[in-house]
C-alpha cells in the first residue's frame, strides 16, 4: 500500500466513519474532512517541508477566504487562522476576529507535511464561510516550500465542493 494512501486510510479513522465526509485529492495533496457535532474536521497532507494551508470561501475568489496555515519548523507547530484581503492575508486576531480554530495537530511525514485542524459550522463574527453539512463552498488547498507564514505559495489550487 502506498504510505500516502495508509496516511489517508488513518486519518479517516482517526476522525471517524463516512458520513458527512468526504476527500480531495489532487497533486499528492490529500484533504480529508468529516463533520462531528457543529464543527467540520479536517487534515491535510502536501508533499512539502514549509506551510500547509486550507481555507473556505462562499464565493468563488480568493478574497474573503478564511484560511488555516499551519508549518512545523525545528520540531514545533506553528499555526494560525487568516483571511485573504488580497494582496495581504491578515491573522483574524489583526481584523478584530476571534480565532475559531481547534483540535489542531502537525506532524511532518515521509512524504511531507500533515495538518489536523477543526473549525465551527458558522463563525459567529462573519456569516462567510458557512461550513454545514452539505453546504457548497470553495475550497482552497495550498502549500509553499517555506515555513515563513509570508512565503508566496508553490502550488495552490481551488476546488467548487459541497460538505
Amino acid at each position: 500500500m502506498h504510505r500516502r494512501h495508509f496516511l489517508t486510510g488513518l486519518t479517516l479513522a482517526a476522525i471517524g466513519p463516512a458520513a458527512n465526509a468526504g476527500t480531495v485529492e489532487r497533486d499528492g495533496v490529500t484533504f480529508v474532512y468529516r463533520h462531528k457535532g457543529d464543527r467540520l474536521h479536517a487534515t491535510l497532507t502536501a508533499p512539502t517541508d514549509g506551510w500547509v494551508a486550507a481555507g473556505f470561501n462562499n464565493q468563488q475568489q480568493l478574497q474573503g477566504t478564511r484560511f488555516v496555515i499551519g508549518a512545523l519548523s525545528n520540531g514545533q507547530l506553528r499555526i494560525e487562522e487568516h483571511i485573504a484581503t488580497v494582496p495581504d492575508h491578515p491573522r483574524v486576531q489583526d481584523l478584530g476576529l476571534a480565532t475559531a480554530l481547534a483540535d489542531t495537530h502537525g506532524e511532518a511525514t515521509a512524504t511531507g507535511t500533515m495538518l489536523r485542524l477543526s473549525l465551527p459550522h458558522d463563525f459567529s463574527d462573519s456569516a462567510n464561510p458557512t461550513l454545514r453539512p452539505g453546504t457548497p463552498t470553495y475550497l482552497m488547498l495550498a502549500w509553499s516550500h517555506e515555513t515563513d507564514f509570508t512565503h508566496h505559495s508553490a502550488w495552490r489550487r481551488h476546488f467548487a465542493i459541497t460538505l
